[in-house]
């Protein structure tokens, strides 16, 4: 009985030693570890900060507002994060880790923000590599880090996992899209030297994206548009410190519409070339603007086969080359809204100031002018500036796309959309002035119908009518008689070109040549019209000479036409 009564002593006693030596380390314990953790994160060309870090008795290591971080690229914060090693009957097992976290915010990018659900993973260190496990009912996510033969594999499988209970894609605050359910198979694998290899077949069923209606105003977009299946498909080989890229497969399906292709990144990330070539194969227009959240106009739009190749350095968009082919099938039946187009119609829409104007296209109007009585040097100006590939593209042109960006990037805004005659004509007709990725998505869409619908003569010729060319003024033949006071049959080259010149900002350039002189800048844009012209044998050396010194003759009226075909309409 002493015997037992002593072991039972010592069985007492050595717990209780255990503590009370655990709790005089457990500070030195805790410094360790957090001084290796931010370690490893810098070895990783990561920061990490952690507010609050406890080890229990039981080993749990439980860390309080943690945020890892890579400056401008990356951050990942949590409030909380718990590390616990499995424990059986046979004792600690310490190659295996539950990992449990509170909710997760990822920002990979300013605006973009990832929000993840809290959730609880297994961490398993194997004789290879480790293995990361989530632990959920229904569908299987794992995450694999293995060693082969001294080459690094990184693994993600993925087997009906319901994204819409895992993650949240917020872009400004606002829900991206709806995920649906993920099927996954990622492989990056080392290669020899400085050469890695990348498979991605990712398939995401009953993905929904938040409506693009009204995407890109400070209110969140209303609803989702139709669910879709989509699949990513990519074989890519990378070169990191190279700066090199190479995908000879890329494929993309969108419900019914599938696009294929190649991408090639050369000469470094920080400024690379970039070679892509992108088929897409028949496109359902009605059918992309419902999945985008969009209400389309009748539900046959046509469809649409493209072939872009792209290529150039990515810093210098305004010199990327851009050849398209676009194949447009028109719907057997054309929606009435623009049938009614080819005769004459009358065009609603709203002064500078918010009040209603009735434009009436018509040759009945004595302010309609017939594109047949428009100067054919008018009509080269318009084209060289506003659309160059009026007459061989199917409506949209991609290939002006490059400079618009380069623009908008040197305005530091929205400033150029590479917007086609055609589709300057849907957005008058038919749309808002908003610039949302919605109302681009429908403009490109019915620039493709009309153009088809119409013709080019008939487009442009509605173009001339209904173009704003100054506060509550539209139409050529109202624009030429308020600003020169004469038809535009007599408009001078200079005179033309001013016309011209103002379409980008018919309000905005008023300012330009309010005390009856054009401003310096204002003159530099009809300067080097003038000089495309002349380049394109438009006009010759001597014309070209001649219009640059000629008096421009700015007879401005007091205020712009009310009546004819563009009057301001009668509100009671």
């Amino acid at each position: 009985m002493r015997l037992r009564a002593r072991w039972l002593v010592v069985a007492g006693a050595v717990p209780i030693a255990a503590y009370a030596i655990f709790l005089v380390s457990r500070p030195s314990l805790e410094r360790r570890i957090r001084l290796r953790l931010g370690r490893e994160a810098a070895e990783a060309g990561l920061s990490l900060t952690v507010g609050e870090l406890r080890l229990t008795p039981g080993l749990r290591l439980e860390l309080r507002d943690v945020l890892l971080e890579r400056a401008g690229r990356l951050q990942i914060a949590a409030h909380t994060l718990d590390l616990r090693p499995r424990v059986s009957f046979r004792g600690l097992l310490g190659r295996a880790t539950t990992v449990s976290f509170g909710k997760l915010i990822v920002r990979v990018r300013p605006g973009v923000e990832l929000d993840v659900a809290p959730s609880r993973w297994v961490l398993e260190s194997r004789s290879d590599g480790q293995r990361l496990s989530r632990l959920a009912a229904g569908g299987q996510l794992q995450i694999v880090s293995a060693w082969s033969s001294g080459r690094r594999r990184v693994s993600l499988r993925a087997e009906g996992v319901q994204l819409s209970d895992l993650v949240d894609v917020l872009i400004f605050g606002c829900p991206a899209f709806d995920p649906g359910i993920l099927d996954a198979e990622v492989q990056v694998e080392e290669g020899q030297g400085d050469t890695m290899a990348a498979l991605f077949r990712v398939s995401l069923r009953g993905l929904a994206l938040a409506s693009l209606a009204n995407l890109g105003e400070p209110r969140c977009p209303s609803g989702f548009g139709a669910p879709a299946d989509i699949v990513l498909e990519v074989e890519a080989a990378v070169h990191p410190r190279a700066g090199r890229l190479r995908a000879e497969r890329l494929r993309v399906r969108l419900g019914e519409a599938e696009a294929s292709g190649r991408l090639a990144i050369a000469n470094g990330w920080s400024d690379p070339t970039i070679e892509l070539d992108l088929e897409v194969e028949r496109l359902e227009l009605a059918r992309l603007l419902v999945t985008a959240g969009l209400e389309p106009p009748a539900e046959d739009l046509g469809s649409a086969a493209l072939t872009v190749h792209l290529s150039g350095r990515l810093r210098d968009p305004a010199n990327l080359v851009v050849t398209q082919r676009v194949d447009f099938t028109p719907p057997p039946r054309v929606p009435p809204s623009l049938e009614r187009l080819r005769g004459p119609f009358v065009h609603s829409t709203e002064a500078f100031d918010g009040r209603p104007v009735a434009i009436e296209v018509s040759p009945d109007s004595p302010d309609f002018v017939a594109l047949s009585e428009v100067p054919p040097l008018f009509l080269r100006a318009l084209l060289t500036a506003e659309d160059a590939g009026f007459y061989s593209h199917p409506g949209i042109d991609l290939r002006e796309l490059p400079s618009a960006i380069a623009k908008n990037l040197s305005r530091g805004g929205f400033v150029r959309g590479a917007s086609t005659i055609s589709q300057q004509v849907v957005k008058n007709l038919f749309l808002s002035k908003e610039k949302t990725i919605g109302r681009k998505l429908e403009e490109v869409s019915l620039a493709l119908l009309l153009d088809a619908t119409l013709g080019k003569s008939r487009l442009l010729e509605i173009y001339l009518n209904i173009v704003e060319w100054g506060p509550g003024l539209y139409g050529l033949r109202p624009a030429a008689r308020h600003y020169f006071g004469v038809e535009p049959q007599a408009l001078t080259p200079k005179q033309m070109v001013f016309l011209v010149s103002l379409l980008p900002g018919p309000v905005k350039y008023q300012h330009s040549f309010e005390d009856g002189v054009p401003t310096p800048y204002f003159d530099g844009l009809m300067a080097t019209l003038l000089a495309k012209l002349a380049a394109a044998s438009a006009l010759s050396e001597a014309e070209y000479v001649a219009a640059l010194a000629a008096p421009l003759g700015l007879q401005i009226a007091s205020e712009p036409p009310e009546t004819g075909s563009a009057r301001l309409a009668e509100t009671h």
